[in-house]
């Protein structure tokens, strides 16, 4: 076991699999499956946090409950939400959706003000995704 630079306790794949009661080969099962997320280390070891280890556990609760994997998996969600990496990436990616919200209209209204001349010049200067996600946009109003 190491710790980290935050001083919290990180688990080589055995100590995991020890603390938790179940062979190397599940946690290496479980990980790939992604039910497990270790960090990597600058020498490509696997670690495990504390974190892991709870949900590992939980894991195995579960299999002793005889529930499948994609049971197990949706209890996992609920049971342990994202990671703050994750909240992170969400934040982003809503302010990032409430910006398009609050443009889309904007676009929208200016679009329909221009003539058909000026529609067909424009359309020419956007690629096709771009261009269907408008139309689909134009067809909502």
């Amino acid at each position: 076991m190491r710790r980290d630079a935050d001083g919290a306790e990180k688990y080589r794949i055995s100590e995991l699999a020890a603390a938790a009661g179940v062979t190397k080969r599940t946690v290496d099962y479980y990980t790939n499956l992604g039910l497990l997320t270790p960090d990597r280390s600058c020498s490509n070891y696997r670690y495990y946090d504390e974190a892991a280890l709870k949900r590992l556990k939980f894991i195995t609760d579960c299999k002793r409950q005889r529930l499948a994997l994609s049971d197990i998996k949706l209890r996992l969600e609920n049971q342990f939400p994202s990671s703050p990496a994750n909240d992170d990436e969400i934040g982003s990616l809503t302010s990032e959706i409430d910006h398009v919200n609050d443009t889309i209209p904007v676009i929208i209204n200016r679009m329909k003000r221009l003539n058909p001349d000026e529609r067909a010049a424009l359309k020419s200067r956007l690629s096709p995704e771009k261009l269907e996600v408008i139309q689909s946009f134009m067809l909502l109003l």
